[in-house]
This record gives structure tokens, C-alpha cells and sequence, in this order.
């Protein structure tokens, strides 16, 4: 089934994108191929574990109609380095690959047909006059003109990245027809384990207008071996590369915090990115991770350089960052887990705030002590599921979060470790962010079938007690602090 997050809608595979666009398979597949459909594959998935975003489809198909779209084979072209080390590749280089988000390029299109000039090559005679010759010389140099300025055109569009990918130590880019434009080599080896998960891969790199001057730049976030030791910690550095992989910026998080008497500071892990656009302008939101306490916060960078700004800090981890817009506020959504409740979280921030922290017990070691002060608009923590608690897995932290209009759809996992067995919450923005229902997917139904047979659960799932009887939501809110939410019954037929 088709699924939704930040991007929008989300079609999981090519029967879901060809229905989507009211076209067979073999049509999509070719669409993809000869006109840069906006596809993307799975990391290390066999070549059909395909998904696209129906808002990009529109998009491309709007560029299309109006004939803006070029697709054509362009040779990657040497680039001097600038900030850092550029080259090309040759290809064939096998990488891990991710895809990040893209879009399709528009290009002028040229309405002139080219002239045939075969006569003049085979020894035709031909009585003209002098007018006349000038006037076709004219004809036929306008005309190799504008083939000239239709290849330069073609070329020009299958030169914009929209594809990376990662090898050891760089970055590379990829046109519309997977035609290698350039490599970006890091002063370091990259840490793959981040990369390598398809689920993990596909946060930490866009591809987008980010500084609004009409040029794509790709936004990468990494993981460095900071030492040669395998014990040696994983840091994290950002780069923002131009169309022709040249760093125009680069960050690398050096925030320190006191939460109770203790300190934590770099190195910090990337755990997601989020932009979003208004008024054409990009707002990059990056969310980073202690990888031992797991302590976490959010920064806004700014395009034009990089400078970053202090918005979000979360006692325990991010995992997933979202935005949704009401009543003329914009408000960021920051999901993860809570060291001191030892649950799934999530904050809601008023985007128009200067910063927010987490609300902690005053006077214990999960309060930040030396942070800017600041509150979330609300703050959810969600109850453990039964399975959770039989496994006996510590962190259950909220995984991902989907705005689709005023909902916000909160999903859970029983564990990391068990990353598809869901318990999905869903949220009204329009009525203060109060959660309203609750529902389990098929992979949760499955693993409690499986663990009834294996006598580890004494209940069925129609007499399940957290669907008959669900454990209440702890809501905050800064006028009326800690409040308990409970929802309706979700038996489990309905």
C-alpha cells in the first residue's frame, strides 16, 4: 500500500507508480529510463524494489507537458576542486547507493527542425542566386545553430544531479539517465553502517534548490572514522556541494551540554535531516545524537553559509523530524525516546521560538542545566506495548513521523532491533495536537501470533488487553504540565 511521510505520498513499487500515473508498467519503466521519471531504489535491494514520491510525479509530469524535459547521454566533465577535492570517476564503480530526494530538470525547448544538408556533400549542381545563397548559408548556419544549442540544451539537463552515491571515502553524483557527473572525496573514511541501512540511508542527504538561486546543490551529512582504531568514535561532518561538486560550505556539530552534573559533547552522530521550503526559501533542520547516552538536539543551518542555530534539545534520541503548518504557525515535529520515562517521545515546536528543551524533573541528571531557556508547545510520551515488555528491549523509540493535512501520524516500534512491528498513533494538529486513536500493523499482529504458539502470550489478539483497554498517553504542555490521555478500544477485527 501506498505510504505517506515527508516527501507526501509514497508509491512502494512499479504497479503502484504506473497506477499512479494511469499508465501500464513497461510505460513507467521507459518513462524512468529515456525521460527521467523521478524513481529511486532501495540500497542493496534487487533492481524492482523501486519507491516514488506522487508529489514529485506531478511535478515532473507538469515540466513534461509544457515539453520542458530533456533526457540525453552527457559526458561528466572535469572539475577543479574549490574547498575540497573533486573528480571524476570511471564508470562502472560499484558504491553503496542511496537515493536522495530529486527532481527533474527543465530546459528550453528548441522549435526549430534541423536542416538537411545531405545535397551539399553529393556533388549536386544547382543554378542560385546570390541572394539566394546567402539566404540559405544563413538558413543552414541557423540551423546547425540550433542543433548545436539542442545538444548543449540536452547535455546541459543531464548534467544536474539527481542521484548520489557512496563509496569508502567520497561521494558521487549521477544524472537523470545514471551517467556519473562528478566524485567528491572526503578527508577521511566514511563510517557505511549508516549509509548501508536503506531505512537510515535515506535521511541524511537531499538533493534540492537550497539556496534559491535557480542551481541544485546536494546537502550531505556523514559519518568519519575520526581515528584509524575501530574503537576509535564515529563523527559527524555536513557538506553542502554545488551542481559541479564543489563545497560552497561545511559544518561539523561541536555543542557541548550539562545535563545534571555531567557533560556530553562531540562527537555527535547524525540521526536525521528534514527541509522544508516557504516562499521558495529552504529551512534545513539536522538532528543530531549522542552515541553513548543518547542525549539529542536539533539545529536550524542556514543555506547561504552554514551558520547553525540551537533550536531543539531532547533528553534522549531523535529519530525523526517532520513539520506541519497550522493556522498560519509553522511547528516542528522531533520524535525519538525519553531517557527519564524510558519511552517513545515526541515534541511539537512552535518553529517561531527561539529554542526548546524537553520537560525533565528540575534537579536530576535528565535535566539540561546549561541550556537557553525554552519549552515545547507539547511534548507526548507513549506507552511501552506488550511486546516491548516481553522482549525486554530497552529503547522503543518513536521511529518516524507523517503529517498528512491536520493529522500527524506517530509510529512507534516495539524495538530498533524488530524495526517492522509498528503501534501507529494518530494526532489532530487542528484541535491542540490531542491524540485520538491507535492502531497496530500486520508485522505487530504477526510476531504476537508467533509468540501465543510459543506460549509466551496468554491471550489472543481479540482479547488482547492494550487493544480492549489501551494504556494511556502522558501529554505536557507548558500551562498545564503532565496530563494522561486515554484512547478508545482498537479490537482488533476493526
Amino acid at each position: 500500500m501506498p505510504t505517506t511521510n515527508g516527501h507526501g505520498l509514497r508509491l512502494d513499487s512499479w504497479k503502484e507508480i504506473a497506477a499512479y500515473l494511469r499508465r501500464d508498467e513497461r510505460t513507467a519503466i521507459r518513462w524512468e529510463k529515456d525521460r527521467g521519471l523521478p524513481v529511486y531504489r532501495v540500497p542493496g535491494g534487487k533492481r524492482q524494489a523501486v519507491f516514488a514520491y506522487a508529489a514529485e510525479l506531478d511535478a515532473w509530469l507538469r515540466r513534461d507537458d509544457k515539453g520542458g524535459l530533456v533526457a540525453a547521454d552527457s559526458d561528466a566533465a572535469e572539475v577543479a576542486p574549490e574547498n575540497g577535492s573533486v573528480r571524476t570517476v570511471p564508470q562502472g564503480l560499484k558504491s553503496v547507493v542511496h537515493s536522495a530526494a530529486r527532481g527533474t530538470a527543465e530546459a528550453i525547448p528548441i522549435p526549430a527542425r534541423p536542416i538537411t544538408t545531405d545535397w551539399l556533400r553529393h556533388g549536386t549542381t544547382l543554378r542560385i542566386l546570390p541572394s539566394t545563397a546567402l539566404a540559405l548559408a544563413l538558413i543552414v548556419i541557423v540551423g546547425l545553430g540550433a542543433a548545436f544549442l539542442v545538444r548543449r540544451s540536452r547535455n546541459a539537463a543531464s548534467q544536474i544531479p539527481v542521484r548520489l552515491a557512496f563509496t569508502a571515502d567520497s561521494v558521487q553524483a549521477f544524472d537523470n539517465r545514471d551517467k556519473e557527473l562528478w566524485t567528491y572525496d572526503f578527508k577521511g573514511k566514511l563510517d557505511l553502517t549508516l549509509l548501508a541501512n536503506p531505512a537510515l540511508a535515506a535521511n541524511v542527504s537531499r538533493i534540492a534548490d537550497f539556496r534559491g538561486d535557480g542551481q541544485r546543490e546536494a546537502l550531505v551529512a556523514v559519518l568519519l572514522n575520526t581515528g584509524p582504531n575501530t574503537a576509535d568514535p564515529i563523527g559527524t561532518q555536513v557538506d553542502l556541494l554545488s551542481a559541479e561538486g564543489r563545497r560552497i560550505w561545511h559544518y561539523v556539530p561541536r555543542q557541548k551540554f550539562q545535563f545534571g552534573s555531567h557533560t556530553l559533547e562531540e562527537p555527535w552522530m547524525i540521526s536525521d535531516v528534514f527541509v522544508s521550503f516557504h516562499d521558495r526559501k529552504a529551512k534545513i533542520w539536522l538532528a543530531f545524537i549522542h552515541p553513548v547516552w543518547g542525549n539529542a538536539f536539533v539545529v536550524n543551518l542556514d543555506p547561504a553559509d552554514g551558520k547553525d542555530t540551537l533550536r531543539y534539545v531532547n533528553t534522549g534520541t531523535i529519530r525523526s523530524l517532520n513539520e506541519v503548518r497550522m493556522q498560519g504557525k509553522d511547528f516542528l515535529l522531533a520524535g525519538g525516546f525519553n531517557n527519564e520515562p524510558d519511552t517513545g517521545s515526541l515534541g511539537v515546536i512552535d518553529e517561531g521560538r527561539a529554542f526548546a528543551a524537553s520537560p525533565q524533573s528540575p534537579g536530576t541528571r535528565h535535566q539540561c542545566v546549561n541550556c537557553p531557556a525554552g519549552q515545547p508547545d507539547c511534548y507526548f510520551v507513549f506507552p511501552r506495548s506488550e511486546i516491548n515488555e516481553l522482549r525486554g528491549v530497552h529503547e522503543d523509540a518513536v521511529l518516524s513521523v507523517r503529517v498528512t493535512g491536520d493529522q500527524v501520524e506517530v509510529i512507534k516500534g516495539s524495538s530498533i532491533e524488530k524495526e517492522h512491528e509498528h503501534v501507529h498513533y494518530i494526532l489532530r494538529a487542528d484541535k491542540g495536537f490531542r491524540p485520538i486513536s491507535m492502531r497496530f500493523n500486520s508485522d505487530y499482529d504477526a510476531s504476537h501470533r508467533k509468540l501465543e504458539q510459543e506460549g509466551r502470550l496468554h491471550h489472543s489478539l481479540a482479547q488482547c488487553p492494550e487493544r480492549l483497554h489501551p494504556r494511556p498517553i502522558k501529554m505536557w504542555t507548558p500551562s498545564g504540565g503532565w496530563t494522561e490521555i486515554q484512547l478508545p478500544p482498537t479490537p482488533f477485527n476493526q
